[in-house]
């Protein structure tokens, strides 16, 4: 579930994705090289939420 922030954020209620999802706030003004970085650390930080929920 997703609640919407009078900023325009939202929230997952999940702190560990709410934190990798942060990251990405602010990349359209980053060069278009660091966007590989920064979705692969996000992307990582996913899969590792997922696998402590799996078990």
């Amino acid at each position: 579930m997703t609640a919407t922030h009078p900023d325009g954020s939202t929230t997952t209620s999940d702190d560990a994705v709410d934190e990798a999802l942060s990251r990405l706030a602010g990349l359209e003004d980053q060069p278009l090289r660091a966007h590989v970085g920064v979705f692969e650390a996000v992307h990582g930080a996913l899969q590792d939420r997922l696998a402590d929920t799996e078990g």
